[in-house]
């Protein structure tokens, strides 16, 4: 029984349920479901301090785990795999005015990121930025440019100190290329 509750409470499944019902609600819903959708987007800055516009966020493999703190907005994240944002980490736009700024806010992908990527606490993401596979970004980091090479990498601005990182962050996060709930994508 307790691994049954486990399984339905623990926050970051709920955070990804969410996410996934505010987004049918606001694609699917017309004006009311975009209405309920933000109200819910907000219930969800005051009970976990995670503030976010679901709408904008395509990366059914997230996990924020402790999302106290944590500012990811309506920017646009495409996540093509398993990704962890620790708490307190920030993505924010480099300059409202910048044209690849407005160019890929249009489109939602201001933060595009690979699979097993973990971004540590208290990091700073100044997008639009890409992040590919295999990258680990260190607690207390400034990312101001993509990230094009695996590896560890940390500091202000970050840099690569390391070019080997394991899964051990995301391994509990199903398989790429499977929904939230761990069925395959294409089993219809």
């Amino acid at each position: 029984m307790k691994a049954l509750l486990n399984k339905f409470w623990l926050i970051e499944r709920f955070v990804r349920l969410h996410i996934r019902i505010c987004r049918a609600l606001h694609f699917q819903g017309g004006m009311a479901g975009r209405g309920l959708a933000a109200i819910l987007d907000r219930l969800l800055l005051m009970l976990y301090a995670i503030d976010l516009r679901s709408f904008a966020i395509d990366a059914p493999l997230l996990s924020i785990a402790h999302p106290t703190g944590v500012l990811l907005g309506g920017n646009g994240i495409v996540g093509r795999g398993r990704l962890a944002i620790m708490s307190g980490v920030k993505l924010v736009a480099r300059k409202p005015n910048d044209p690849e700024y407005l160019q890929r806010h249009a489109e939602r992908r201001v933060f595009v990121f690979g699979d097993n990527v973990v971004i540590g606490a208290n990091s700073v993401v100044i997008g639009p930025i890409d992040i590919c596979d295999n990258v680990v970004i260190a607690a207390m980091s400034l990312v101001n440019r993509s990230i094009t090479e695996p590896g560890l990498y940390a500091g202000i601005p970050a840099r690569r100190i390391r070019t080997e990182v394991d899964d051990e962050w995301v391994a509990h996060l199903p398989a790429p290329g499977t929904d939230v709930l761990g069925v395959s994508r294409t089993d219809g």
